[in-house]
């Protein structure tokens, strides 16, 4: 059987609220509902979209659908963020589209009083992140580490397809029609979000840097509408074919420059990041 998700992740009583006002909204209600409607024997598929919302209920639902009697896939459409990630993470199986997003971050609250009180509510939120991180932790199975995880948490990381299947919090990308390898497209799919998330993936975004030096030099065309001039182009292509290069001036080269103005900017980029990180 399958069911939308869609919308805020609400508390059960809220939820005739959203009803009311036609406001897309789910709660813990919703899929014990679909779980004492799923027919015996048959898979429960979760459409999930959504940008999250409240986190008790988004730990109800995680529970329920852990002691589901059926099999369980979560389908993330176009985003996962939030609450909604915890219920994601819940599933036995999490398939995402190509184009769908999972978003990790701190859980957020509102408090008044004096200091003993804000010491108290960071203790709690303090606690709350931890919850999350058991989550998802269960859910990587070890592809990631719980420092990993707790890293990415911190930074509010806007995950692809790839980097979510690379870190275990994903299963598989819809539409693909043959396996590729999650680690090279972390890497290029993944492309300046590596370097947004840096911090937490170095290693990704110091592969991304030797990937785009080899694709250059190898004389790897570029995308239409970023054309390399013409003497360049054929110098590349001319090295990739084994000619010799002392037949060309090496000053000016285009490929040789592209490869270190880039170096340039995403090594700022990553300091930039290691720098806010803490």
């Amino acid at each position: 059987m399958r069911v939308t998700l869609n919308g805020q992740v609400v508390p059960s009583d809220d939820q005739w609220i959203y009803d009311w006002f036609g406001v897309d909204a789910f709660s813990p209600g919703t899929v014990r509902k679909a779980l004492a409607d799923n027919p015996e024997g048959e898979d429960l598929e979760l459409e999930l979209n959504s940008p999250g919302g409240s986190v008790f209920a988004g730990f109800e639902l995680y529970s329920l659908l852990r002691e589901a009697r059926c099999k369980t896939v979560a389908i993330v459409q176009s985003l996962a963020a939030s609450a909604a990630s915890t219920v994601m993470a819940a599933c036995d199986e999490v398939r995402m589209s190509p184009v769908a997003q999972v978003m990790i971050h701190l859980p957020a609250s509102w408090a008044a009083g004096n200091q003993n009180d804000m010491r108290h509510e960071a203790r709690v939120l303090e606690s709350i992140t931890q919850s999350i991180l058991n989550g998802y932790e269960a859910k990587c199975r070890g592809k990631a580490s719980r420092d990993r995880l707790d890293r990415l948490i911190r930074a509010e990381s806007w995950l692809t397809a790839q980097e979510a299947v690379e870190l275990g919090l994903a299963d598989e990308i819809l539409f693909q029609e043959e396996p590729v390898s999650g680690q090279v497209l972390n890497a290029v799919g993944g492309g300046l979000r590596v370097l947004a998330n840096s911090a937490a993936s170095g290693r990704t975004a110091e592969e991304l840097l030797v990937l785009y030096e080899q694709l250059v030099r190898s004389g790897a065309a570029p995308a239409e509408g970023h054309p390399v001039p013409p003497e360049e182009e054929t110098r590349a292509r001319e090295q990739s074919a084994g000619r010799p290069e002392e037949h060309h001036e090496p000053s000016g080269g285009a490929p040789e420059q592209i490869v270190q103005d880039w170096r340039r900017g995403a090594r700022l980029t990553l300091e930039r990041n290691r720098f806010m990180e803490e």
